[in-house]
């Protein structure tokens, strides 16, 4: 039988449950035995660590193609001339989150955050929300790849939050998420350097009521915390989500704690995680992710997600 390798580029990948997602994901699809090729680098990756493991894909070929978590930003900073070509949100946020190969073998950089971020949300938030609780803000911990992502697709949209910030603790980070939004309304859209969970903890607490607070910091799964203390107060009948799927995840647990008495809707990130990976897996194996399809692959997923 036919195997399919997946490579994947991220911190702890022998952590994530795609390691037995993608083989239950490889039969389903009938793409033969699936395997996923982990590449751990560190949070502060070097130039040449993260060639190397650009390289790496790149020269084996029975690697199909890769998917990249908190490195997305460096493999465009520094190994973008490994690339044939790449997608327009690739080439707009300046990062990488998917390396594919065209029909000549060569890599090809995609940028799949401002789409599955936009499909996760609208499992998180109902379109109508905005127009019903025209005061509510968004919230963003984090400015990263993610953040901007999502930041980027909602104010994309004819209907939308009347204020959005993004915290951010690296000003390097903070002007780069600034020129990404550029396009927006600057009176719509807020950019704040935030040096410590107590800055946090005054930002998520001037929110109205129905607001939404994201923690895209990545706080919680590969390193342990949460962007705020534990005097955080959430908005009164707010919208809270928590980016990860896996990990200690104290943000969640932090909402959890006030879930009754703030009367919060929390939802995690499942919904993302899987929406994630199966347009990865969608690009480089080349194939229609159709509604029906992911569908079939979220409850092919169910038995392995996490309690």
């Amino acid at each position: 039988m036919s195997s399919a390798l997946l490579g994947f580029i991220g911190v702890s990948t022998a952590q994530s449950l795609v390691n037995e997602l993608f083989p239950r994901w490889s039969k389903t699809l009938g793409l033969g035995v699936g395997m996923v090729v982990g590449i751990d680098l560190p949070v502060n990756v070097t130039r040449d660590a993260i060639r190397s493991a650009v390289l790496r894909i790149r020269e084996d070929a029975s690697v199909a193609g890769a998917l990249v978590t908190t490195h997305k930003v460096a493999v465009w900073e520094h190994a973008r001339d490994l690339f044939k070509e790449f997608d327009e949100h690739a080439q707009r946020l300046c990062e990488v989150s998917c390396l594919s190969r065209n029909p000549q073998g060569a890599l090809v950089g995609h940028a799949k955050d401002p789409v599955t971020a936009g499909l996760a949300w609208d499992q998180v938030v109902l379109s109508h929300h905005w127009s019903r609780h025209p005061e509510a803000e968004l919230l963003i911990l984090g400015a990263g790849g993610a953040g901007v992502a999502l930041a980027w697709n909602v104010l994309k949209r004819e209907s939308g939050p009347r204020q959005v910030t993004l915290t951010e603790l690296s000003p390097d980070r903070l002007l780069a998420a600034k020129s990404h939004l550029r396009e927006f309304d600057r009176s719509q859209v807020r950019v704040s350097l935030t040096g410590t969970p107590a800055e946090a903890d005054h930002l998520l607490g001037r929110l109205p009521p129905h607001s939404v607070g994201v923690n895209a910091t990545g706080l919680g799964k590969d390193r342990p915390g949460s962007p705020l203390t534990n005097a955080a107060r959430f908005p009164k009948k707010g919208i809270v989500w928590e980016f990860n799927y896996r990990g200690e995840r104290r943000f969640l647990t932090q909402a959890q704690e006030q879930m009754r008495s703030r009367q919060l809707q929390i939802a995690d990130g499942w919904d993302y995680f899987l929406l994630g990976w199966a347009h990865v897996i969608a690009e480089v194996f080349h194939f229609d992710l159709t509604p029906d399809c992911f569908q079939a692959l979220k409850e092919n997923a169910q038995p392995l997600r996490p309690v």
